[in-house]
């Protein structure tokens, strides 16, 4: 397979892992599924606007907080903190997406390096290829936390290249339509991974390059010549 060898940094939340389990356990505490996109979108929300106005946002804890607020009022099959502990619970269980695996063993193997980059704690990234068996493919996993701004602000893209001496190209890859925007205004290329057949947003930077599986990559890459 043709081809030079760039670096590539992945997203880790609904790009790498599977966030089903969490609503199976929205289902299973207020029956209903739905509010698990709700939730995550108030993570996401709040942790923008404190980086926005100089704060630094710790994912985790507004996951926690966001929680409760997310379901206090609403019938619950179980106490209000069990039920908490439940989400919390499963979001630190979530597995890989099907196609992940595999697309990181042939991206491995063209000799391109594999990064995370993630707005959450390295630690999540770190379980999800563990469990799996493919850490060995990883060089690194990285967090913006201690580091720099949440993503996606320019600094927290520029900072992941300087801390993996990154020279040459360089792609962020991920679900997120504002992940793809930000890459692109630090310089990067970017893959949208796009599972669901949606509509790339107008008013971001378009990807480079849209795929439906990870595996998907590694023929791309081979194509341009990188």
């Amino acid at each position: 397979m043709s081809g030079t060898a760039v670096t590539i940094f992945f997203d880790v939340n609904e790009t790498l892992s599977n966030l089903e389990p969490v609503a199976d356990a929205f289902e299973s505490v207020c029956d209903s599924r739905g509010l698990a996109a709700t939730w995550f979108n108030t993570i996401l929300r709040d942790g923008f606007a404190l980086t926005a106005t100089g704060s630094a946002p710790r994912f985790l804890e507004i996951a926690t907080t966001n929680a409760r607020d997310t379901l206090r009022g609403l019938p619950l099959n179980f106490s209000l903190d069990e039920s908490v502990e439940t989400l919390i619970d499963a979001f630190s269980r979530v597995q890989l997406h099907a196609d992940v695996a595999e697309g990181f063993r042939t991206l491995h193997d063209a000799g391109h390096r594999l990064f995370t980059l993630s707005n959450g704690p390295t630690a999540t990234a770190e379980r999800l290829f563990e469990d799996a068996g493919i850490s060995a493919l990883v060089s690194r996993t990285l967090s913006v936390e201690g580091h720099a701004p949440w993503k996606p602000a320019r600094a927290a893209y520029e900072d992941a290249l300087a801390r993996t001496g990154t020279e040459g190209p360089a792609y962020l890859v991920a679900v997120h339509p504002w992940d793809i925007h930000g890459a692109a205004n630090a310089g990067l290329s970017t893959v949208w991974v796009n599972r669901t057949s949606a509509s790339f947003p107008e008013h971001f930077h378009p990807p480079t390059a849209t795929v439906r599986r990870i595996g998907e990559l590694t023929n791309y890459l081979a194509s341009i010549g990188s």
